[in-house]
């Protein structure tokens, strides 16, 4: 290996560290909006979920970067120019050769560098992490959590309970019949805000729950100081005459510290609990009201997608060309595996997998914001399909057109011409954001499971057979076998994709602890 090579390996390699260590940084900088205050997002999912999500941005980052001064920008030209200057030590030669070839490459590793550590909505690359952030339902989880805590009715909490309580307050401000009073009420508010914070003092002594105690942006310290004053001012309250000033104000500091209260003891529940089952259980203990279809860790069903995409492309051509080759033209054979099928399958990806991915982001912030759980959201499954109609179409257009170098170019035109195209992941998108309202519960038998993978197979390959028979209308004489192998992929392609739909509910048959 030459100097020069090895000079720019040792680069290339500095700056892919420095942007995996930028990524890292930006990706344990992003704060997650709970009510008015920002929290870390890393106390609202295990470790390793949250380390596996790191590991998956940084590494991510750090491949771009790789990819961006080794083949697209390369580095390397600049690299060899100062190195061959610099051993005969002629600075102004070395000063004359830095042109447009040898410097841009360097502006634009600097600029990818700096857009991975720049904290701005406007910076593109805080997409993509916010997206990881989402695909891992890491502030999904927060605002299930957050959500429930908040909205949680206190007639579903055990008596036992809501005595224990009572009993444990310095100042007597809570009577019998708070807990069934109207949501809106002070008495009903103090209640809420005495159960949350008696639930967290069960997790205060304890020591691997300390380090969450001390977290300045969870404000433990401003919780304990605020609930104390509040205890006075309900107290006054109750044994004053109404004023209604006096009953708006404190209104708006019970509903602060109820804030306040569900964030701190939502990180404790999620960050303390084994499993889905034992977070949803204590949720439940404390009245919450658990939206039954939520979705988790959507970066599963995201390589569960692209699999079945995978496989059913390679498995569709291969048995298309088969029956090609056996019955429709033996004197004229296609070859089997070959470019052809890979391309196909970065093709499929980029037109089902992409905006199947977009929908899971879409669905998280549409969820994060959904103020009453609802069980179907037909106006949210219709835009879905718009928006992965547009994606698609236009996705197929670039490629298909950029692709084969068309003269003339214009992408409107080109973008009606194909818009038969986005038809078939419109239709995909719009029954995978259903399904997400539709999970199946864990009490479903597996004979079941298969049985309902197979009509949804059959079902979704018969649409795909139609649709793409439309679609290939136009091609020639001569492309009758690419007509006949599109089908044959796009039968199995939509097949397994609508197989593959089905998600699993992971609060259905939560056991409710009322110890």
């Amino acid at each position: 290996m030459t100097a020069e090579l090895l000079i720019n390996f040792a680069v290339q390699s500095l700056g892919t560290g420095t942007a995996f260590f930028f990524a890292y940084r930006s990706f344990q900088k992003r704060r997650i909006q709970l009510g008015a205050e920002p929290t870390l997002p890393q106390y609202f999912t295990r470790r390793n979920i949250y380390w596996l999500g790191i590991a998956s941005y940084c590494l991510s980052m750090a491949a771009l970067y790789w990819l961006l001064t080794s083949r697209l920008l390369s580095l390397e030209p600049l690299v060899a120019l100062i190195v061959k200057n610099l051993r005969s030590w002629e600075l102004v030669d070395l000063l004359y050769g830095l042109d447009g070839t040898t410097i841009m490459p360097l502006i634009f590793a600097g600029l990818f560098l700096f857009l991975i550590a720049w904290e701005s909505k406007f910076n593109p690359l805080l997409i993509l992490r916010d997206g990881v952030h989402d695909a891992f339902a890491i502030p999904t989880k927060a605002a299930e959590v957050y959500n429930a805590l908040v909205k949680s009715r206190l007639s579903a909490v055990d008596d036992n309970l809501k005595e224990k309580i009572g009993n444990r307050l310095l100042v007597s401000s809570i009577d019998s019949g708070d807990f069934e009073k109207s949501s809106a009420t002070v008495e009903y508010k103090w209640a809420h805000n005495c159960l949350l914070f008696d639930q967290i003092q069960s997790y205060a002594n304890q020591s691997s729950f300390r380090r969450l105690f001390a977290e300045p942006s969870l404000k433990w310290g401003e919780i304990c100081i605020s609930y104390n004053a509040m205890s006075e001012k309900v107290a006054v309250w109750k044994d004053g005459e109404p004023h209604y000033t006096k009953t708006v104000n404190l209104i708006k500091e019970l509903d602060h510290l109820t804030g306040l209260l569900s964030r701190l003891l939502a990180s404790l529940v999620v960050f303390g609990s084994a499993s889905e089952d034992e977070i949803w259980a204590t949720v439940k203990r404390l009245g919450g009201n658990v939206h039954n279809t939520p979705l988790q860790h959507t970066y599963k069903y995201v390589l569960i997608f692209t699999a079945a995409t995978a496989v059913g492309v390679m498995l569709g051509r291969e048995i298309s060309v088969s029956l090609h080759n056996a019955f429709l033209f033996p004197d004229k054979p296609l070859a089997h595996f070959d470019y052809t099928t890979l391309r196909w399958v970065a093709y499929a990806i980029l037109m089902y997998v992409l905006p199947i991915t977009l929908v899971f982001i879409l669905r998280t912030l549409a969820f994060r914001r959904q103020r009453e759980p609802s069980d179907l959201n037909y106006g949210f499954y219709m835009a879905m399909m718009i928006m992965v109609f547009i994606v698609s179409t236009a996705a197929s257009t670039l490629i298909l057109e950029l692709t084969y170098y068309k003269d003339n170019f214009n992408f409107l035109e080109s973008f009606i011409q194909h818009m038969r195209w986005g038809i078939l992941p419109a239709l995909m998108c719009g029954f995978v954001a259903y399904r997400m309202d539709t999970p199946v519960s864990k009490s479903e038998t597996l004979g079941k499971l298969i049985l309902a993978a197979v009509l949804r197979f059959l079902g979704w390959g018969s649409v795909a057979v139609i649709i793409m028979l439309y679609a290939t209308d136009d091609l020639t004489i001569q492309e009758t076998n690419l007509r006949f192998t599109l089908v044959g992929t796009a039968f199995f392609v939509l097949g397994l994709l609508g197989a593959s739909v089905q998600f699993k509910s992971v609060k259905a048959d939560v056991p409710v602890d009322k110890t």
